[in-house]
């Protein structure tokens, strides 16, 4: 009874294990990414080159420290440091080198200096990258600066930006729209216009795709009202180059064939081409500050 009572307190044996007998080796290494990819050019240039204390680590763009920020701050975003000759918009252009100011940054030794070399990287300021990095680069921009997924980017299409105005004589040496010559001197408040006298306006707008040269429809109306521009007078606004940094559109108006003792509004439209309804500015949502910053009164 003892050997039946020994016998029956055994356990069934572990069956076997497949996976046991897989070999799964020692070697861990990864495979490294492609490098005429966005994963491989910020692992191998952006990230150890670029990405460093001080400079694109995030204290300003572009943003080297991750392929996302990489991505975001490169492909179609616009450009803050321009060259010299004002060429780029983008600081990359799928397909495009000649107009991705990434490249430019990279090739050029006088991009927006001429004190000096500013070729890109600064550690070594005038010593270019090696010509095989540079050229993992060109691979992916004239490829179609594809992301980390291999998408290409859809071009980005906004409606323009109408900045400001400047409203001036035609010697343009007076500014009407100055603090001192509004409403109780405040900034936001109707200008002051003589009347019988020439009004010039100059419309400073900018656009993601259209060249300030290329704007259609470029009309200023004036109203009476502030939200109701039905009625208005129109006035055509003439494109004006003085340089590559300052392009503008100019209405000329003569101040007597205007309403007088009024608060005049003022609105601007433009095209750029690529959307069914042009863009004006102020809106009828905007609060009553920026309408009336708009707006000048004829004194009689």
């Amino acid at each position: 009874m003892v050997l039946i009572f020994v016998n029956s307190c055994k356990k069934d044996p572990v069956p076997h294990n497949p996976y046991d007998d897989i070999i799964h080796g020692n070697n861990t290494t990864p495979i490294p990414p492609d490098p005429n990819s966005i994963v491989g050019i910020h692992a191998n240039i952006l990230k150890t080159r670029c990405a460093k204390s001080g400079c694109h680590d995030g204290n300003f763009e572009p943003d080297f420290r991750t392929v996302e920020s990489s991505y975001a701050t490169l492909v179609y975003h616009k450009v803050k440091k321009n060259s010299l000759d004002a060429k780029y918009t983008f600081r990359v252009v799928p397909y495009d080198t000649s107009r991705s100011a990434l490249y430019a940054r990279l090739t050029r030794c006088n991009y927006a200096s001429t004190s000096g070399c500013d070729r890109m990287p600064q550690d070594i300021i005038g010593v270019p990258l090696e010509q095989a990095l540079i050229n993992n680069i060109v691979y992916w921009i004239s490829h179609g600066a594809k992301d980390m997924f291999g998408n290409v980017p859809s071009y980005p299409n906004t409606e323009p930006k109408i900045l400001y105005y400047y409203a001036t004589d035609p010697t343009y040496k007076l500014n009407y729209g100055a603090d001192t010559n509004r409403m109780n001197n405040v900034f936001y408040n109707p200008f002051y216009m003589p009347n019988n006298k020439t009004l010039n306006l100059l419309f400073f707008v900018s656009d993601d795709s259209t060249a300030v040269s290329a704007m259609q429809v470029n009309t200023v109306k004036i109203s009476t009202k502030a939200d109701d521009f039905s009625s208005a007078l129109s006035y055509p606004a003439t494109y004006i180059y003085v340089n590559a940094s300052t392009q503008f559109h100019l209405a000329t108006i003569n101040t007597g064939t205007l309403p007088n003792s009024d608060t005049l509004f003022m609105r601007y439209f433009v095209n750029d081409g690529d959307h069914p309804v042009n863009t004006q500015f102020p809106t009828n949502n905007l609060v009553f500050q920026y309408k009336t910053y708009w707006s000048f009164f004829v004194k009689p």
